[in-house]
Protein backbone atom coordinates (compact mmCIF):
# COMPACT_ATOMS: atom_id res chain seq x y z
CA UNK A 1 0.00 0.00 0.00
CA UNK A 2 0.74 3.29 -1.13
CA UNK A 3 0.76 5.73 2.58
CA UNK A 4 1.40 9.16 3.20
CA UNK A 5 4.57 9.65 5.33
CA UNK A 6 3.77 9.63 8.95
CA UNK A 7 3.87 13.18 10.31
CA UNK A 8 7.26 12.66 12.22
CA UNK A 9 8.69 12.37 9.22
CA UNK A 10 7.06 14.82 7.19
CA UNK A 11 7.88 17.36 10.27
CA UNK A 12 11.64 16.67 9.37
CA UNK A 13 11.42 16.92 6.36
CA UNK A 14 9.42 20.82 6.62
CA UNK A 15 11.76 21.82 9.37
CA UNK A 16 15.40 20.13 8.22
CA UNK A 17 16.89 23.04 5.88
CA UNK A 18 20.60 23.59 4.33
CA UNK A 19 22.95 21.24 3.70
CA UNK A 20 21.30 18.83 6.31
CA UNK A 21 18.34 19.35 4.65
CA UNK A 22 19.87 17.61 0.92
CA UNK A 23 21.45 14.82 3.47
CA UNK A 24 17.71 13.74 4.61
CA UNK A 25 16.50 13.95 1.20
CA UNK A 26 18.85 11.94 0.17
CA UNK A 27 18.53 9.30 2.58
CA UNK A 28 14.72 9.50 2.40
CA UNK A 29 15.13 9.35 -1.45
CA UNK A 30 17.45 5.98 -1.34
CA UNK A 31 15.04 4.52 1.76
CA UNK A 32 11.68 5.29 -0.91
CA UNK A 33 13.74 3.12 -3.22
CA UNK A 34 14.23 0.14 -1.37
CA UNK A 35 11.45 -0.10 1.31
CA UNK A 36 9.70 3.07 2.28
CA UNK A 37 6.21 2.65 0.83
CA UNK A 38 5.75 6.99 1.10
CA UNK A 39 5.50 9.13 -2.06
CA UNK A 40 8.84 10.66 -2.97
CA UNK A 41 7.62 13.83 -3.95
CA UNK A 42 7.56 14.72 -0.22
CA UNK A 43 10.87 15.88 -0.96
CA UNK A 44 9.55 18.93 -2.82
CA UNK A 45 8.38 19.95 0.53
CA UNK A 46 12.01 20.70 2.08
CA UNK A 47 12.79 24.74 2.87
CA UNK A 48 16.06 24.45 1.93
CA UNK A 49 17.41 27.77 2.34
CA UNK A 50 21.03 27.31 0.76
CA UNK A 51 21.59 31.20 0.18
CA UNK A 52 20.93 30.00 -3.60
CA UNK A 53 18.52 31.21 -6.07
CA UNK A 54 15.06 29.11 -5.51
CA UNK A 55 15.27 27.82 -8.95
CA UNK A 56 19.18 26.73 -8.02
CA UNK A 57 17.86 25.30 -4.78
CA UNK A 58 14.76 23.54 -6.66
CA UNK A 59 17.40 21.67 -9.43
CA UNK A 60 19.97 20.50 -6.47
CA UNK A 61 17.11 19.08 -4.62
CA UNK A 62 15.69 17.58 -7.61
CA UNK A 63 19.36 16.07 -8.36
CA UNK A 64 19.93 14.71 -4.91
CA UNK A 65 16.44 12.80 -4.60
CA UNK A 66 16.91 11.71 -7.98
CA UNK A 67 20.48 10.66 -7.08
CA UNK A 68 19.43 9.04 -3.70
CA UNK A 69 16.21 7.14 -5.89
CA UNK A 70 19.14 5.99 -8.24
CA UNK A 71 21.21 4.61 -5.32
CA UNK A 72 18.78 3.03 -3.72
CA UNK A 73 17.25 1.24 -7.06
CA UNK A 74 20.99 -0.59 -7.18
CA UNK A 75 20.24 -1.83 -3.79
CA UNK A 76 16.35 -2.86 -4.54
CA UNK A 77 17.61 -4.53 -8.24
CA UNK A 78 20.25 -6.75 -6.18
CA UNK A 79 17.69 -7.61 -3.69
CA UNK A 80 15.02 -8.58 -6.36
CA UNK A 81 17.18 -10.15 -8.74
CA UNK A 82 18.83 -12.52 -5.78
CA UNK A 83 15.14 -13.54 -4.76
CA UNK A 84 13.71 -13.55 -8.41
CA UNK A 85 16.46 -16.34 -8.87
CA UNK A 86 16.27 -18.55 -5.77
CA UNK A 87 15.39 -22.02 -5.54
CA UNK A 88 12.98 -20.99 -3.21
CA UNK A 89 10.88 -18.60 -5.62
CA UNK A 90 11.82 -21.37 -8.60
CA UNK A 91 10.10 -23.73 -6.56
CA UNK A 92 7.12 -21.72 -5.54
CA UNK A 93 6.17 -20.38 -8.85
CA UNK A 94 6.65 -24.05 -10.21
CA UNK A 95 4.11 -25.71 -8.27
CA UNK A 96 1.29 -23.54 -9.43
CA UNK A 97 1.05 -23.62 -13.27
CA UNK A 98 -0.97 -20.24 -13.83
CA UNK A 99 1.38 -18.78 -11.27
CA UNK A 100 4.05 -19.35 -13.76
CA UNK A 101 2.62 -18.90 -16.54
CA UNK A 102 1.41 -14.96 -14.76
CA UNK A 103 5.26 -14.95 -14.40
CA UNK A 104 6.38 -15.15 -17.82
CA UNK A 105 3.94 -12.90 -18.96
CA UNK A 106 4.71 -9.87 -16.37
CA UNK A 107 8.18 -10.48 -17.34
CA UNK A 108 7.64 -10.36 -20.90
CA UNK A 109 5.75 -7.26 -20.37
CA UNK A 110 8.91 -5.78 -18.61
CA UNK A 111 11.42 -6.62 -21.07
CA UNK A 112 9.21 -5.45 -23.75
CA UNK A 113 9.32 -1.94 -22.05
CA UNK A 114 12.50 -2.24 -20.59
CA UNK A 115 14.38 0.85 -18.97
CA UNK A 116 12.51 3.27 -20.63
CA UNK A 117 9.46 1.41 -19.32
CA UNK A 118 11.30 1.95 -15.53
CA UNK A 119 11.98 6.13 -16.44
CA UNK A 120 8.35 6.30 -17.45
CA UNK A 121 6.94 4.67 -14.72
CA UNK A 122 8.79 6.28 -12.27
CA UNK A 123 7.81 9.86 -13.51
CA UNK A 124 4.19 9.57 -12.95
CA UNK A 125 4.08 11.71 -10.16
CA UNK A 126 2.29 9.26 -7.11
CA UNK A 127 3.20 6.19 -8.56
CA UNK A 128 4.34 3.85 -5.89
CA UNK A 129 7.92 3.72 -6.39
CA UNK A 130 9.30 0.80 -4.57
CA UNK A 131 7.35 -1.48 -6.24
CA UNK A 132 7.87 -0.20 -9.61
CA UNK A 133 11.39 -0.74 -8.90
CA UNK A 134 11.35 -4.24 -7.65
CA UNK A 135 8.71 -5.26 -10.25
CA UNK A 136 11.94 -4.25 -13.13
CA UNK A 137 14.31 -5.51 -10.39
CA UNK A 138 12.94 -9.15 -11.49
CA UNK A 139 13.84 -8.99 -14.99
CA UNK A 140 16.70 -6.39 -15.40
CA UNK A 141 20.45 -6.51 -14.55
CA UNK A 142 22.36 -3.91 -16.26
CA UNK A 143 23.13 -1.68 -13.06
CA UNK A 144 24.45 1.17 -14.86
CA UNK A 145 21.08 1.22 -17.15
CA UNK A 146 18.85 0.80 -14.00
CA UNK A 147 20.29 3.16 -12.09
CA UNK A 148 19.87 6.14 -15.30
CA UNK A 149 16.46 5.28 -15.75
CA UNK A 150 15.94 5.71 -12.07
CA UNK A 151 17.48 9.01 -11.76
CA UNK A 152 15.81 10.11 -14.79
CA UNK A 153 12.55 9.26 -14.49
CA UNK A 154 12.93 10.89 -10.54
CA UNK A 155 13.90 14.02 -12.05
CA UNK A 156 11.17 14.11 -13.88
CA UNK A 157 8.46 13.07 -11.68
CA UNK A 158 9.78 15.96 -9.41
CA UNK A 159 10.04 18.84 -12.17
CA UNK A 160 6.74 17.79 -12.88
CA UNK A 161 5.05 17.76 -9.63
CA UNK A 162 7.23 21.23 -9.04
CA UNK A 163 6.21 22.52 -11.94
CA UNK A 164 2.14 21.35 -11.31
CA UNK A 165 1.89 23.31 -7.50
CA UNK A 166 3.88 25.99 -9.26
CA UNK A 167 0.96 26.57 -12.04
CA UNK A 168 -1.30 25.67 -9.49
CA UNK A 169 -0.01 28.52 -7.25
CA UNK A 170 0.22 31.00 -9.65
CA UNK A 171 -3.76 30.71 -10.65
CA UNK A 172 -4.34 31.29 -7.05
Amino acid sequence: MYGTAPPALQALIQSTSGPLGLAVVLVYSFLVAIALPFPGEVVLAMPLDLGLHPQAELALLIATSAFGKAMGSLIALRLGNGASRSPLFARIVGQFPALAAGERAFVDRIKEYGYLGLAVGLAIPLMPDTALIYAFSVVETNYVKFAVAAFVGTAARLVTVAGLVNSALAVT
